[in-house]
């Protein structure tokens, strides 16, 4: 026994019915959804003439309807390769959101250049963050020692030589 409804152009869906089987005064009908696709074109311009192209389908089963006393019960199938495949998804999902979330922000810092080309930024992190490798240069200030202005001490201000390195 089947049920059939038309999803789309050459989709077909199912729903089958199977054979019941009793035993010990309990009747099992099992259920299961077939789906058919085909896949045809028309031949020249006359759509009467259609060609058969490709021809595709396939089944899962749905769960059974379990008579027992009088009563009917549905038990459905667990979908073993829809849980698996579910959880492997939400699994990576929260592994990108990890990795995501451990990366430093963004530079937040307003950037300001003052006279004699010295640079501040007030409000967060640094825009360009120095190397930290043993082959790079450490950048140092071109500014003698003492020397800043004291707008470059009340701002934390830096040199833009300092900076770039």
């Amino acid at each position: 026994m089947t049920q059939t409804s038309a999803a789309g152009d050459g989709v077909r869906e199912e729903l089958a019915f199977g054979r019941p089987v009793e035993r010990d005064g309990v009747t099992v009908v099992p259920a299961a959804a077939v789906r058919t696709h085909r896949a045809t074109r028309a031949d020249g311009g006359d759509p009467q003439r259609r060609r058969l192209d490709a021809s595709l389908s396939g089944g899962r089963p749905l769960g059974a309807f379990v008579l027992r006393d009088g009563g009917v019960r549905w038990h459905p199938v667990v979908d073993a390769t829809r849980v698996l495949t579910t959880a492997e998804l939400v699994v990576g999902a929260v592994l990108v959101a990890r990795q995501l979330a451990a990366r430093p922000g963004a530079a937040r810092a307003d950037v300001t250049m003052g006279p004699g080309g010295w640079v501040s930024m007030k409000g967060g992190r640094m825009a360009v963050r120095p190397a930290r490798r043993l082959w790079r240069r450490q950048p140092t200030s071109t500014a003698p020692a003492g020397r800043r202005p004291w707008w470059a001490r009340l701002l934390a201000a830096t040199t833009l030589e300092s900076v770039l390195g």
